[in-house]
């Protein structure tokens, strides 16, 4: 029987492309100003223009399932990367609003693989255990990549201008697909591979079970609502309601992805090490969702604490979403894991898109007309999304047939 390749073989190659992915998700945030003065553009165009990554995303998501547990996690990645890396390439060179929107169209389904792809390989080549913490640390590096859309892009965006700060993600996005075509070992099929009509419905299969529409549903709303705020709206209530200058908005931005990061691998680390306890990782994942409430409603709230306090709060909770991956994973067979993961994903991302491109509307909505001021807007848009993440935890946690045996 043939040795295991090393974690740092499995791992590296799809790190790198999240990272990219996470980076480009993000950077909308650090540079919006820059985008609003250049282009002339409201903030509900602004958000409408980033919300097209999560469309495109999302509009991937269930192909991508299929292909990936049909063709495997290197081949489908490797080839949306470049994809991505054509959408850079066009946002370098454009100017228009469309074609910004195009780009960022193509860059959001570019990445629509990185992370599933990983987890998929994760699922292959590691056992149920050690999931959440595999799966942890491709979070951490999509999280570096968020980092890197802050303090980093603002410099490098100072230095060589947008159309240079977008060439250079290129590069990394290029990097990735060598690496996945060069150093990645694909996972032998055990078995005959499914036809077309059997993916098919494996992917009813996944959309018709009660266990997943249980965790699903608090998965794509706290997870999607927390990466469209953190994507752009979190930056922008640090500058219309804490009224911070760009200076104090990127090291707030900064610290919120480092904070993220840190979130990303401890949760991974705790559910793999109480679950060795007989703590289910669906009890972490509820620990972590109902502190992420909290902190929205102190974002609400306003206290008077530091903005960078609050936010990075929000963020270090909030990647205890992401264990949602797992949880789910480990109630469906390894062989129904990508379509599955994508699943959820199609959700989280829709929720995203939504969150994101609605967000601008319903701020402006309740300002002009619910005459309500900058503060309180945002106070109901963040105290709303707390209201949704509750009862849907509610129903996740209390469902009595979530934990159903893989057949």
């Amino acid at each position: 029987m043939p040795a295991m390749p090393s974690t740092l073989r499995l791992i590296a190659p799809f790190a790198l492309g999240y990272f990219f992915s996470y980076g480009l998700r993000t950077v909308n945030a650090a540079i919006a100003p820059k985008l609003i003065a250049e282009l002339g553009i409201s903030e509900a165009a602004l958000g409408l223009m980033t919300a097209a990554y999560f469309l495109s995303f999302a509009a991937a998501q269930l192909p991508i399932g299929i292909a990936i547990d049909r063709y495997g996690p290197r081949r489908v990645n490797a080839l949306l990367l470049l994809v991505a890396v054509a959408g850079c390439g066009l946002f370098a060179v454009g100017r228009a609003e469309s074609t910004l929107l195009l780009a960022r169209a193509l860059i959001g389904l570019g990445v629509s693989g990185a992370l599933m792809t990983a987890i998929k390989s994760n699922a292959q080549w590691f056992d149920l255990h050690h999931l959440p913490a595999m799966n942890a640390w491709v979070h951490v590096w999509g999280l570096l990549g968020a980092v890197a859309s802050t303090v980093p892009i603002a410099w490098l965006v100072g230095v060589a201008g947008i159309p240079g700060a977008f060439m250079a993600a290129a590069a990394v996005g290029l990097a990735a697909s060598l690496l996945l075509w060069g150093c990645y070992p694909d996972k032998p099929q055990a078995g005959p591979a499914e036809t077309l009509g059997q993916n098919l419905a494996g992917t009813w299969r996944v959309f018709r079970a009660r266990e997943f529409w249980s965790l699903a549903t608090v998965a794509s709303i706290a997870l999607g609502s927390h990466m469209a705020m953190q994507g752009l709206w979190v930056g922008q209530w640090l500058r219309h309601v804490r009224l911070l200058n760009e200076a104090d908005v990127t090291q707030a931005l900064f610290w919120m992805m480092v904070a993220g990061a840190v979130g990303a691998l401890g949760w991974g680390q705790v559910a793999t090490r109480l679950a060795r306890h007989g703590v289910a990782p669906l009890s972490v994942y509820g620990a972590a969702c109902g502190l992420h409430v909290l902190t929205l409603l102190l974002l609400a709230a306003n206290p008077a604490l530091p903005a960078a306090w609050l936010t990075a709060a929000y963020a270090l909770t909030g990647m205890g979403g992401s264990l949602c991956y797992a949880v789910l994973t480990a109630r469906f067979p390894i062989a129904l894991a990508g379509r599955a993961n994508t699943s959820v994903n199609l959700l989280i991302f829709v929720v995203a898109f939504g969150v994101q491109a609605g967000a601008g509307f319903a701020l402006h909505s309740l300002e002009h007309r619910w005459n309500l001021d900058t503060s309180a807007a945002y106070a109901t848009l963040l105290g709303g999304l707390a209201l949704l993440i509750t009862a849907s935890l509610l129903w996740a946690l209390l469902d009595k047939r979530h934990q159903p045996s893989p057949a």
